[in-house]
């Protein structure tokens, strides 16, 4: 038999994984949060921005719902909170807004990158395109029906 190699730390491997875990995990949290805070500038463009190019995108119907859904994305916010942002977009319809809200708690950048470490591209694509386009169909419906 061998004599083992002595350890380059004093701490167990037991200990060092969980810390070396822990510092990853919280080095992502960090940057997901800096990245999240910054994002949620954008809720401020309905009533910041530029309102020409606000109330051109508005008043297209499918290019509406497609930028609530892309705004929906970009801001991950929680199911809680979306509500109010949402109705804070009032130059958009009903229909852009519940695209917002459909949209944002299936996809969004906290989901696309917990689906991109668990699944498959194809299964996170599949993913993507069928609440893109269950959520366009059903909320153009609800714009032609209800206007």
């Amino acid at each position: 038999m061998r004599p083992r190699a002595p350890r380059s730390s004093a701490e167990p491997p037991s200990i060092r994984r969980p810390v070396r875990w822990g510092a990853v995990i919280g080095s992502a949290l960090a940057s997901f949060a800096v990245v999240s805070v910054s994002l949620a500038g954008l809720s401020s463009l309905a009533t910041g921005g530029p309102q020409t190019i606000v109330s051109n995108v508005a008043s297209l119907p499918v290019l509406s719902l497609l930028a609530m859904m892309g705004l929906a994305f970009l801001m991950s916010l929680c199911s809680e909170s979306d509500a109010f942002v949402a109705a804070s977009f009032t130059q958009f319809g009903p229909a852009a807004q519940l695209a917002f809200l459909v949209s944002g708690p299936m996809i969004d950048l906290k989901l696309g990158a917990l689906y991109a470490g668990t699944y498959s591209k194809g299964f996170v694509r599949t993913v993507t395109v069928t609440v893109v386009a269950v959520t366009l169909a059903g909320t153009l419906w609800l714009q032609v029906v209800f206007g």
